[in-house]
């Protein structure tokens, strides 16, 4: 068996993930004030376009409902977000962005792409899409995979 990690897909994949998410953390909180968490929030609730809930957005998130309550709570105290109860529902509160929310996002991508410019050096623009290209495969493969636990 051979037990180099970094020759096995998945150990690599998440050990990249790992590093670039430090990487990007940090920078975020320096240039932006705002963690990759709370980044990832507002992203999300960008990409769906619309208010979300809080448990629509912990599955987004793949974070308990307990984490995003309290992610919420701080990102509402710093006005990125506001809190809305459902009409029909009055447990269930809606996250609605804020303007300010959108310049941040917007700030956070400029910091994503600065990282990506850097770890892509060394691979020119054919690679950089072919390698972008079979990530997307890959991810699509996934998705068509049936749920763990299901009787597929």
């Amino acid at each position: 068996m051979n037990s180099d990690l970094t020759q096995r897909f998945p150990f690599l994949v998440n050990e990249v993930a790992r590093l670039y998410g430090r990487h990007f953390d940090q920078l975020a909180r320096e240039k932006i004030g705002l963690s990759r968490a709370q980044c990832r929030l507002l992203g999300v609730l960008a990409r769906e376009g619309g208010p979300l809930s809080q448990s629509v957005l912990a599955e987004r998130l793949d974070l308990s409902t307990m984490a995003v309550t309290s992610l919420c709570d701080r990102m509402e105290a710093g006005g990125w977000i506001r809190r809305a109860a459902c009409d029909s529902d009055r447990r269930v509160k809606y996250i609605h962005l804020e303007a300010c929310a959108e310049k941040a996002l917007d700030s956070a991508l400029r910091v994503s792409d600065s990282i990506q410019v850097r770890v892509l050096a060394g691979l020119d623009k054919a690679e950089q899409q072919q390698l972008l290209g079979l990530l997307r495969r890959v991810r699509e493969n996934l998705l068509a995979l049936p749920s763990p636990g299901s009787s597929e």
